[in-house]
């Protein structure tokens, strides 16, 4: 398997490309990619990194009011610099991460009470 990153309408994805041969190929989803979807979907308070990357700077401070949509974080992947924004209101509980910190999709950046 390789993995590649793949730029969609500005959005950088990293996939996992398997070679297959055309009569025997087939595609299935790995339980990993499942078990991360449940996590996202029970509605934690955990602003993750929607990309790997590095951190370039954290925006807020434990303690902090956070609003839906506001800056938290900047990651940079593929010389890009993209802001992660909160998905939701809270007040900031635990920084999880620090600038300078290497980070894979799906990690915790911020924890929200």
């Amino acid at each position: 398997m390789k993995v590649y990153k793949v730029k969609v309408n500005g959005k950088v994805y990293e996939v996992e490309v398997e070679a297959v041969d055309e009569v025997k190929g087939s595609i299935q989803a790995p339980a990993q990619t499942q078990k991360e979807e449940v996590v996202v979907s029970q509605g934690s308070n955990n602003i993750l990194a929607p990309i790997a990357g590095k951190v370039l700077s954290i925006k807020v401070n434990v303690g902090d009011t956070v609003k839906k949509g506001q800056t938290v974080a900047v990651i940079e992947a593929m010389k890009l610099e993209n802001e992660i924004q909160s998905s939701f209101d809270g007040k900031v509980k635990q920084i999880v991460v620090s600038a300078g910190d290497d980070v894979r999709n799906k990690d915790v950046l911020i924890v929200l009470e």
